[in-house]
């Protein structure tokens, strides 16, 4: 006996091509999410990297904010960690929670619609597999992205070809559901009916195995790291967020030594986290902090004149020393005000379990002219400190910079 799925597939296959074209989801990009996408996007090693996490970045957020407005007010990003997601420099595709259902986005700027090519983290990895996959085609000037049609996890496992050379799954279009409107049918009537084919689970690796990894990895030469190695060795890497963050570390490492200047570019719209749309970077603070820290809801409601609630984010700056105690985690609160004003507040703390910040770190307000407005030091055993509380009018842009000894990173923002 056919499940419900199927029968909501077969019925609107029908519909479709008795009556009418297939309906696909076209959604323009703002000029603004592109020049702050692409912005993002500069972070990453490679010209390829950049336009892959560009095109994630526009394709992202467009769905997010049209599946919010328009069908699960509580769809949220998928990352698995904290941080600008470290897959993008090695793979394409990014996850979007629909309550309970995992859909994948899968751009593309390929011209014609003949196949969709899915990555194999996305479909082998456990804890990455998805219940959906969508296509994605992005106009090569970005204005625009059209989500022409998608298929189930089930459904790719069984239909699709792998390619062994590159490591994805290549599906062509005939096997894809091409009106969306099946999607979101499917979607509500088949909320507990399970859309995944089984996985195996990947084999555990032995530190021995990890240390050699690490160092083939390492060598210079190898340029494609995701087909370095066989692809259970690679997942494994992938899936631990600690294995996975020291992948990319090294690409963000050799980017700050030969283009520093790159990441004066990157700069974070606060306006955007007044809509609830967040930056990749940029984590809620129970990712860092227990919920009921005492700490933190003193420094945020005490005289700080955040007495409403106020937005707050987080992110762990690693000021590019090998040891764990110079990580340190950067918070901004704001709140909204009267006449278009916002009120900040800027607070640096320890991160990694480490119980004090870094003696002598500084913590700086920059005006969008670089000029230094007010900057506070470390001293020996603090727990965290903050800058003076201040106001800013929407339009206008300054920067944070921490710095410690002879190195610094300076964060941007636009109201």
């Amino acid at each position: 006996m056919a499940n419900l799925a199927d029968v909501i597939k077969d019925e609107v296959v029908k519909m479709t091509s008795a009556f009418t074209e297939p309906q696909e989801i076209l959604l323009e990009i703002s000029p603004s999410l592109q020049t702050s996408s692409w912005q993002e996007s500069q972070v990453y090693a490679t010209p390829s990297s950049r336009w892959r996490a560009y095109m994630n970045q526009i394709c992202l957020h467009a769905f997010l904010n049209w599946v919010k407005a328009e069908y699960v007010p509580e769809a949220s990003i998928w990352y698995s960690s904290p941080g600008i997601p470290a897959f993008w420099e090695f793979v394409n595709g990014t996850a979007i929670l629909l309550k309970e259902k995992r859909v994948v986005l899968i751009p593309s700027e390929a011209i014609d619609d003949s196949e969709l090519e899915v990555p194999q983290e996305w479909v082998d990895i456990p804890s990455w597999a998805a219940d959906y996959y969508l296509a994605v085609q992005v106009t090569p000037d970005g204005e625009s992205v059209k989500f022409w049609g998608y298929i189930t996890h089930t459904e790719l496992k069984s239909l699709a070809d792998y390619d062994q050379v590159d490591r994805t799954y290549c599906i062509d279009a005939r096997h894809l559901i091409k009106d969306l409107n099946a999607f979101w049918m499917t979607y509500q009537f088949c909320g507990t009916e399970e859309m995944k084919a089984a996985i195996a689970p990947l084999p555990e690796l032995s530190t021995a195995e990890v240390e050699y990894v690490q160092q083939m990895l390492s060598n210079s030469s190898v340029t494609f790291l995701r087909l370095a190695v066989p692809f259970t060795t690679w997942g494994m890497l992938l899936e631990n967020e600690q294995w996975r963050q020291w992948l990319y570390q090294p690409e963000q490492r050799y980017l700050r030594r030969t283009a520093p200047t790159q990441f004066s570019q990157v700069q974070v719209n606060l306006s955007r986290w007044l809509e609830q749309i967040y930056d990749a970077s940029w984590q809620a603070i129970e990712t860092f902090f227990e919920q009921n820290s005492s700490n933190l809801a003193f420094n945020f409601r005490s005289s700080s004149g955040l007495n409403a609630t106020p937005i707050k984010r987080a992110k762990l700056i690693d000021l590019g020393m090998e040891i764990e105690a110079q990580k340190v985690i950067l918070l901004v609160a704001l709140i909204t005000k009267a006449n278009q004003q916002v009120s900040i507040r800027i607070q640096l703390h320890p991160a990694c379990n480490q119980p004090y910040l870094p003696a002598n770190i500084k913590l700086v307000l920059l005006s969008d002219q670089e000029g230094i407005i007010q900057q506070v030091q470390a001293r020996v055993q603090d727990i965290y400190m903050q800058l003076k509380l201040f106001n800013g009018e929407v339009g206008e842009c300054f920067s944070i910079q921490v710095a410690l000894n002879n190195y610094q990173i300076t964060e941007n923002f636009m109201i």
